[in-house]
């Protein structure tokens, strides 16, 4: 069991009556209020009855192994339909007794759940076997019988098979065995969270050679401890008689009582796990009612079903096969839909006085059983996706129907809140309930500079980064498992399975000796798993991927942009890449050789680079493969040259296309519109067309936030080409999508604010900023990667796609934030003015648009709210456009993009373009 976890109130309440594991039950008055019970996860009933058969026994003076066991385990046994029932010290001592009942060979193999708790597999090893672990499903959490016959082909031949009926649903017990290739004879039965669950009609407890029940405190019959073997073999039964006694003979117990002899026997290894007549009159007591509560804990059940249904990503567990269900816990998949992580929101219902729990940490996950286990070559996919999602709620008779609604109230409260529509919404409105949360990161190296860099990320929060456990590959560190309160997971070459294991979001580097080689391995590695990668930089050089120093005030990014940095792509995004020919345009630009890094991680069959700097191209080629001989990857082109473009998709054939190539300078395309109309519009229509023809199946456009609302020519020019987009979806041939993403300002990306912020106050020079009040979106490297990943994930076709990047930031608050955090406290300032087709305050949709949530929680799209609006009229009249630019007629290409875009501006003056470049700032997506 996993222990639930309550967190202390705001507000002092009187506590009585403290339940399991010291969580409180709350009926008290506050300040003249009432304040609202805790909701404990779970609570032992005992009835008045048991209290008064544990002081019956306790009065007789025999309260070990008795009459009153004896008594328990003939009415059990009829509970159940069993012929046979031996009470025993707890479930897991009954599967190490049953499993040494089957006389298998020593070091024979045992298939088990990799979602089970440690105490099954450990029983497996206690009796001298070794488990082989079997992948689950995400839906039902118990094997099916495809995982079972991998698992058998991973270890040759098992010799038993151990069914786990989860949360007490029922499994599919002769249909795994059958993929086992076992009979029934060699399967044991974990019914922990089983009594009264029935495979079809049968009742659990006689299905195969032996089933494993637990009374444990908190199960559907709570006793304190203890547990029950059943069984229809009278020989399974009379060995366990013995072996839970020492391997005494069976009437060992006998020998004090008047007529017994204290002469007996031990045949073979034995151990200490009887039962008590204490436990065993409890639990006689108790069975009367189990009738009663398994109907509550139905109803309860149907009570959580019925009121979860209209709450968004929280989806209870799917039947693995027909049969009665005992409900011993309930059990809800925490999806992405939700908007909110598993943990996070353990903690929030925590903080409202809600326990909860999570059943069970994958085997795999655990170090020891990383050595003591077989894992199948292929892994165990299932469980990794399941674990971050499974989530226990509340479920046990003690609970009222107000408790229940308590708690489903409190999950749809905590679900995210569609963003409210509105017309003129200039950006997304901001949940008040939303907090920040650090990235779970993993840390490359144990020595002393990682045990350091461990100890300064726990200590200050603010970098955004929460450590949970090292790589290393030094035996010593293995053996000691744990390193300053976090675990050592694994070496350097366990990088992925580790990452998805524990949904590792970031890794940094914290081994300064590591060769460059070794580095790009374990970077890949990370990488192929979505996790950003950075090795101990400064703040510049960790947005950048550059390798210098060990200024951990780099990672800072909460503190300059207000919020933490958010980690946007899913291992689900994987899939879109995977196998297939990709193709990037501006890959030698700061975002599209990050998109390269993150696209070769997660495994195409081609990565096609294209720009039209060949330097930029050699020296991406040079990262990413560590040499520049692959020549037939990269292709120089211009995207402006039709024809060229055309050769290029009929040869390549490309699958999955994402278009970073642009000019995105914002007043150096003031003075030059015509070039800004050349790249960006009939560079992107070039694309699309030679996409649509060449059966592309996924194209991203990437966008800027100026985009919205256009008043400068890169905004202009961007919105026409998302809008050439959204047009190549109408005419496009079936299986092809189209969509763009919206960058904020990218921080680290080349000429971007910070760098040349970085700039000025090495040199010592003012720096330059137009104007005070002036504030702009910002967004990570790897945030901006991750959208555009997640969107060709996502898109179904036309969509515009933004990051929720909450509020925007004043330009002067970070800029002395920055210079703060490389110490320089009085920065000096110059305003310069606002440019010619720079806004005070940037918006992300535009008056014409609302914004709609979409399948991620911080993923927006944008949806025209325009009535009379002919999608297709304004690339119609690009032809115009495009003569104006070719003649180089800049007011001319002006005044046709303002028939375009209403309220693009259809003239500027020549003196404010010369005075705005006079102190240049830049303005970057």
């Amino acid at each position: 069991m996993t222990v639930h976890r309550l967190r202390p109130r705001q507000k002092p309440v009187d506590h009585h009556r403290p339940a399991l594991n010291g969580v409180p039950r709350t009926d008290a008055v506050t300040a003249g209020r009432t304040v609202e019970p805790d909701v404990p996860f779970a609570v032992p009933r005992i009835s008045p009855e048991a209290r008064r058969a544990a002081q019956r026994v306790l009065a007789s003076g025999w309260v070990t192994t008795g009459h009153e066991t004896e008594r328990f385990e003939s009415e059990f046994a009829a509970y159940v339909g069993a012929e046979y029932a031996v009470a025993v010290s707890s479930c897991t001592a009954a599967l190490e007794l049953a499993l040494r009942a089957l006389r298998l060979p020593p070091g024979g193999t045992v298939l088990v759940p990799a979602v089970t708790f440690c105490g099954a597999a450990q029983a497996v090893l206690h009796a001298g076997l070794r488990p082989v672990l079997v992948d689950v499903d995400p839906r039902t959490a118990m094997p099916t019988p495809v995982t079972v016959a991998r698992a058998a082909r991973a270890c040759g031949c098992p010799h038993a098979l151990m069914v786990l009926h989860y949360a007490g649903a029922p499994a599919p017990v002769a249909e795994l065995a059958e993929a086992a290739r076992l009979p029934l004879t060699r399967v044991v039965e974990d019914a922990a969270h089983a009594l009264g669950t029935s495979v079809g009609d049968q009742p659990v407890g006689s299905l195969s050679r032996a089933t494993c029940f637990s009374f444990y405190a908190t199960k559907n019959l709570p006793i304190g401890e203890g547990g029950m073997v059943t069984t229809n073999d009278p020989r399974v039964a009379e060995w366990i008689r013995r072996a839970r006694l020492h391997g005494m003979s069976a009437d060992a117990w006998q020998r004090n009582l008047p007529g017994g002899g204290w002469r007996y026997t031990v045949e073979e290894a034995g151990l200490k796990a009887n039962m008590t007549d204490v436990q065993a009159a409890v639990g006689r007591a108790q069975l009367h009612h189990l009738d009663d509560w398994q109907r509550r804990r139905r109803a309860l059940a149907e009570r959580f079903t019925t009121a979860l249904e209209a709450v968004p990503g929280l989806e209870p567990l799917d039947a693995a096969t027909d049969g009665r269900h005992a409900r011993h816990l309930y059990v809800v998949r925490v999806s992405q839909a939700y908007g909110t992580g598993r943990d996070e929101l353990i903690d929030r219902l925590a903080e409202h006085g809600i326990g909860t729990s999570v059943h069970f940490i994958p085997l795999h996950h655990m170090p020891y059983f990383q050595f003591a286990a077989v894992t199948p070559p292929e892994g165990l996919p299932g469980a990794d996706a399941l674990f971050p999602q499974l989530l226990s709620l509340p479920l046990h008779p003690g609970l009222t129907e107000r408790m229940v609604d308590r708690v489903c109230g409190e999950l749809a409260g905590l679900a995210a809140p569609p963003h409210p529509v509105s017309a003129r919404a200039e950006r997304p409105v901001t949940p008040v309930r939303q907090r920040p949360a650090a990235l779970r990161t993993l840390v490359i190296g144990a020595g002393e500079a990682g045990q350091a860099l461990a100890r300064d990320l726990a200590r200050t929060p603010q970098f955004g980064l929460d450590p949970v456990g090292f790589l290393d590959d030094d035996p010593a560190k293995h053996r000691a498992v744990v390193i300053g309160n976090l675990p050592v997971l694994g070496e350097l070459d366990d990088t992925r399975a580790v990452a998805l294991a524990h949904r590792i979001e970031a890794v940094v580097v914290a081994i300064p000796g590591l060769s460059p080689d070794r580095f790009r391995t374990v970077a890949r590695a990370a990488e192929a798993t979505g996790a950003s990668v950075r090795y101990l930089p400064s703040f510049i050089a960790a947005l950048r991927r550059d390798v210098v120093g060990n200024d951990m005030r780099a990672l800072d990014v909460r503190e300059l942009i207000g919020r933490s940095e958010m980690h946007v792509v899913s291992p689900e995004a994987r899939a879109t890449i995977a196998g297939r020919r990709v193709l990037v345009t501006g890959a030698g630009g700061s975002i599209g050789s990050e998109l390269c890094h993150q696209v070769r991680a997660f495994g195409p069959s081609r990565l096609f680079l294209l720009d039209h700097d060949e330097s930029n191209l050699h020296r991406l080629q040079l990262e990413l493969y560590g040499d520049a001989l692959l020549s037939d990857d990269i292709v120089i082109s211009d995207i402006r040259d039709r024809p060229r473009i055309d050769q290029v998709f009929r040869e390549l054939r490309p699958e999955v296309v994402f278009h970073a190539a642009a000019h995105k300078h914002l007043p150096l395309l003031e003075r030059n519109p015509c070039e800004g109309v050349k790249s960006n519009v009939r560079g992107t229509e070039n694309l699309v067309r030679a996409a649509a023809a060449a059966g592309t199946r996924r194209f991203v456009l990437i966008s800027t936030d100026k985009a919205a609302d256009p008043v400068s020519v890169l905004g202009a020019t961007k919105r026409l080409a998302e809008l050439i987009v959204r047009d190549g979806q109408r005419s496009a041939p079936p299986g092809t999508v189209f969509a763009a993403v919206r960058f904020g300002n990218v921080l680290g990306s080349r000429g971007s604010l910070l760098s040349v912020v970085a700039e000025q106050l090495g040199t010592g020079c003012p720096v330059t900023v137009t104007h005070p009040d002036v504030t702009r979106f910002f967004m990570t490297v790897e945030e901006a990667v991750g959208l555009v990943l997640e969107a060709a994930r996502m898109a179904e076709g036309g969509e515009v796609f933004v990051l929720d990047m909450n509020d925007p930031v004043r330009i002067v608050d970070l800029v002395r934030k920055f210079a703060r955090s490389v110490n320089v406290p009085d920065v000096d300032i110059r305003f310069t003015g606002l440019r010619p087709g720079e806004k005070l305050n940037e918006t992300l949709f535009s008056a014409q648009e609302r914004h709609t949530p979409t399948a991620h929680p911080r993923i927006l799209a944008a949806t025209s709210t325009a009535c009379q609006e002919d999608p297709a009229a304004p690339v119609e009249r690009l032809p115009a456009l495009y003569v104006a630019a070719e003649h180089n007629d800049t007011d001319q290409v002006r005044r046709v993009l303002a028939e375009l875009l209403p309220g693009f501006p259809a003239s500027t003056t020549r003196q404010h373009l010369h005075s705005g470049m006079a102190d240049p700032y830049p303005d970057d997506f």
